[in-house]
C-alpha cells in the first residue's frame, strides 16, 4: 500500500494551475519572476564572466537560480566605472535580462518551434525536443509571491503527451527561502554539455523545492569563512505508469558554497573562484517498495544498499551521490577554469564518498575585445560507465542509471536519463565556443566525438541513444538574434554514427527555428 508521504506529494503536485491562481490573486507588482531558467548559455556565460573576473561573488553551479540572488549581486557592484570593456557588456546583457522580467511583473508570452530530427544528445543549452511545439506563459509576481503558467502543445511527442506544463512554478518568500511547487528543469554541476546526476535532459519532474534565495556568505566571523552559499532541495513525482515501479517520488538534495574567498597572498586571492557541492539524488517509494517516514529517513541517511546498510526486504531506492567542484583563476592575465563532477551509483560504507563512479572533467577560458563581444571556449570530457569493482580493470557495465529495483526504466524519466543524455557506458569528448556580442547576438559551436553504449548487453533495449556500441562524430551550430518584440533562435546540427559490430555509417541532419514573441 502506498504512504502517506506519497498522498501528500501527488495532491501539491497534480494541482499546477490551481496554485499558480492563488498567487496570481495576491501578488503585486513588485518583484521580478522568482527563478532565472536552465538552458540560456549566453545568458549563463555572461553571469559566469562576472563572477570569474571578481565583479559579482554568488555561487552559480546549480540551476535555475533566483533572480534576486544575481540582481542583489549587481546592485552591489561599487564601482562600475572600473570594469573593463567585457565586464561591461556582460553586464548590461545580464541588467537587460532582468529588466524584462521586473519592468512589468505581469508577464505574457508566447513561443513556436519547429525541428527536424530534433537533438538527443541534449547539452545546457535548451533545444526542442519535438519535432513541433507552439504554447504560451503568464507570469506575475509580488513581494512575496511570483508564479508562472506555461502551457505547450506538441506534435508526435516521444511520451504520447501533447499537453504539458513544462516550466509552470508557484514560489512563495519566506525571509531568505524560496518554497516552489512546479515542473522546472535542473541542471547541477559545472559541465557546459553534460550532468552526471541531474540535466535539463529529460522533460521537468513536477517537484515541490526549497531553496537558499540568496548565497551571500553569513555575517557571522565564525562562518563567514564558507563564503557565499546556497542549499536546495526538492521532492518530486514520476510517471504513473512506468515498465518497472509505478509513480516513484525523487529526491534531491545539493549544497553549494564559495570557500576561503577571504584568503590572500598580497593581491592575490588563489581561492576566491573555488565552488565546491555535494549532491544527491534517490529515487523511492515506488509501486512495492516502503514509503514512509523510516524509508524517506534510510535514503536521507544512506541506509539503501541492500544486504550492507539494509535489509533486503527494506531496501528504499536507488540513489545516486556525488560532488562537483569549480576552480578559477584569480589572475586577471590567465583567464582559465578548470571543473570536475564525479557521481557514484552508491556510497562507500567507510567513508563519505561515492563508489561505482562515473566521471566529467573540463577545461574553459574566455575574453572579450574591445567593442563589447565576449568568447567562451570550453572541453569537456565525460565517461558514464561505473568504475571497476575491486581487483578488475573493467568498468562495470549496465551500471549507470540501471538499478535491480527499477529494472526498466531505471534513472529516467519519460524516455530519457534525467542525468547527462549520453545515457550509460559512453565516452564523450568535446570543444565548444560560445559568442555574445554587444548587442545580444549570440553563437554557439560545438564539436563532439563519442563512443556510446561501449560495453554490456547487446542489445541493450534499455540504453536511449545506443542499443548497442556505436561512435558518433557530431557538430552544432546555434545562433539567436534579438528582435523588438522576441528573439529568433536556429540551429544546424550533423551527425555520423557507426555501429561497431557491422561498420555501417549513418549520416543525419537536423535543424530548429525557435520564436519567442512578448506581448
Amino acid at each position: 500500500m502506498r504512504g502517506s508521504i506519497d498522498r501528500v506529494f501527488a495532491v501539491g503536485l497534480r494541482t499546477p494551475t490551481a496554485l499558480f491562481a492563488l498567487l496570481l490573486a495576491v501578488s503585486t507588482h513588485a518583484r521580478a519572476e522568482a527563478w532565472l531558467d536552465a538552458g540560456d548559455s549566453a545568458l549563463r556565460s555572461d553571469i559566469q564572466y562576472l563572477v570569474d573576473s571578481g565583479a559579482i561573488d554568488i555561487v552559480l553551479t546549480a540551476w535555475p537560480i533566483p533572480s534576486a540572488d544575481v540582481a542583489w549581486a549587481i546592485q552591489n557592484i561599487k564601482h562600475e566605472s572600473d570594469l573593463s570593456t567585457g565586464q561591461l557588456a556582460a553586464l548590461s546583457r545580464v541588467k537587460s535580462h532582468l529588466a524584462v522580467f521586473s519592468s512589468d511583473a505581469f508577464r505574457v508570452s508566447g513561443h513556436a518551434s519547429a525541428a527536424a530530427n530534433p537533438i538527443v544528445l541534449r547539452t545546457f543549452e535548451d533545444t526542442p525536443r519535438e519535432e513541433g511545439e507552439i504554447g504560451g506563459t503568464i507570469s506575475d509576481a509580488g513581494t512575496r509571491f511570483a508564479g508562472r503558467l506555461a502551457v505547450q502543445w506538441v506534435h508526435d511527442p516521444a511520451d504520447d503527451l501533447s499537453w504539458r506544463l513544462d516550466g509552470t512554478y508557484g514560489s512563495v518568500r519566506w525571509g531568505n527561502w524560496l518554497l516552489t511547487a512546479g515542473a522546472l528543469d535542473r541542471w547541477w554541476g559545472p559541465g557546459w554539455d553534460g550532468s552526471l546526476i541531474l540535466s535539463n535532459n529529460a522533460r521537468p519532474v513536477p517537484a515541490i523545492a526549497l531553496d537558499r534565495e540568496s548565497s551571500k556568505a553569513f555575517e557571522s566571523p565564525w562562518l563567514s569563512w564558507i563564503g557565499p552559499w546556497r542549499l536546495t532541495t526538492f521532492m518530486g513525482m514520476m510517471e504513473q505508469h512506468r515498465e518497472d515501479r509505478d509513480h516513484p517520488l525523487l529526491f534531491g538534495m545539493r549544497i553549494t558554497f564559495r570557500p576561503f574567498g577571504n584568503i590572500h597572498f598580497g593581491s592575490v586571492h588563489p581561492l576566491r573562484g573555488f565552488e565546491f557541492a555535494l549532491e544527491r539524488t534517490a529515487q523511492w517509494c515506488a509501486e512495492g517498495l516502503p514509503c514512509d517516514w523510516e524509508a524517506f529517513w534510510n535514503v536521507f541517511a544512506g541506509h539503501d544498499n541492500e544486504g550492507e546498510t539494509v535489509n533486503p526486504a527494506d531496501e528504499p531506492g536507488n540513489q545516486l551521490a556525488g560532488w562537483s567542484l569549480r576552480w578559477a583563476s584569480p589572475w586577471q592575465s590567465l583567464p582559465i577554469a578548470w571543473y570536475r563532477q564525479k557521481t557514484g551509483e552508491t556510497i562507500d560504507l567507510h567513508s563519505p564518498l561515492p563508489r561505482r563512479t562515473l566521471d566529467l572533467y573540463g577545461l574553459e577560458t574566455w575574453g572579450s575585445t574591445k567593442k563589447g563581444l565576449t568568447w567562451r571556449v570550453h572541453g569537456e570530457f565525460a565517461d558514464t560507465a561505473c568504475s571497476p569493482r575491486e581487483g578488475q580493470t573493467e568498468p562495470e557495465w549496465d551500471c549507470a542509471y540501471n538499478n535491480h529495483l527499477f529494472f526498466v526504466e531505471g534513472y529516467r524519466y519519460r524516455g530519457r536519463p534525467l542525468a547527462d543524455s549520453l545515457d550509460g557506458d559512453a565516452q564523450s569528448y568535446t570543444l565548444g565556443l560560445q559568442l555574445d556580442t554587444r548587442e545580444s547576438w549570440t553563437g554557439s559551436l560545438l564539436l563532439r566525438y563519442a563512443q556510446l553504449n561501449r560495453g554490456g548487453t547487446v542489445p541493450d533495449s534499455r540504453n536511449t541513444v545506443a542499443p548497442e556500441p556505436t561512435n558518433l562524430r557530431d557538430v552544432e551550430v546555434t545562433l539567436a538574434f534579438p528582435m523588438s518584440t522576441g528573439k529568433l533562435k536556429v540551429g544546424l546540427g550533423f551527425d555520423q554514427r557507426t555501429v561497431k559490430r557491422t561498420d555501417q555509417s549513418d549520416n543525419t541532419v537536423r535543424g530548429y527555428a525557435e520564436y519567442v514573441h512578448q506581448f
